[in-house]
């Protein structure tokens, strides 16, 4: 049995990471780990029921403290046991918020006791005009609060460079035409 791979697929909102990252998934015959899927409907709930408006992630202190790391402590677990069995991942999310810390990927495979993957991060890239106009098309209640602030959903977002170590990375350009998400 070949080792498992571990595939990441990263980029802002409307970049076209679902499409790459299904197409990944197929082409590997890995498990499909969308972290919007995973934990979504929770996350949903836990700030509706807190106060806060379920839309606004961004700019909301009290889901980047208390939510976005279960939410991505669950994705990894979900991952770590499927590597575990012996089956490839790709895992769709942002990841943002992780991206300055270089140890962060091995960390997480101590944790969750990933067995030792080759690890790819996939770069999803799109101009910024293209990615407005994508979210704009979409018109998904999530991606609200980033056109409405868009000059400071951009500055922060459209420029994060991950900074992980001991992973090849990929970038791919996704600038051409698409149908929305």
């Amino acid at each position: 049995m070949k080792a498992p791979k571990v595939f990441i697929v990263i980029g802002p909102a409307g970049s076209g990471k679902t499409t790459i990252a299904q197409q990944t998934a197929q082409e590997h015959r890995a498990a499909y780990l969308d972290k919007d899927r995973v934990s979504g409907r929770f996350v949903e709930f836990a700030l509706t029921a807190t106060g806060h408006d379920p839309t606004d992630r961004e700019s909301n202190d009290y889901y980047r403290d208390n939510l976005l790391p279960l939410e991505y402590e669950t994705l990894m677990d979900v991952a770590g046991i499927n590597l575990r069995l012996g089956r490839s991942v790709v895992l769709d999310a942002p990841f943002g918020a992780y991206f300055g810390d270089p140890d962060y990927l091995s960390r997480v495979a101590e944790e969750f006791q990933w067995p030792s993957p080759a690890i790819t991060v996939i770069r999803v890239r799109v101009p910024q005009d293209v990615l407005r106009m994508r979210l704009t098309q979409r018109g998904l209640e999530r991606d609200r609060w980033k056109l409405a602030h868009w000059d400071d959903y951009w500055s922060v977002h459209g420029s994060l460079e991950c900074s992980w170590s001991g992973v090849d990375y990929q970038d791919v350009n996704n600038e051409a035409p698409r149908q929305a998400d």
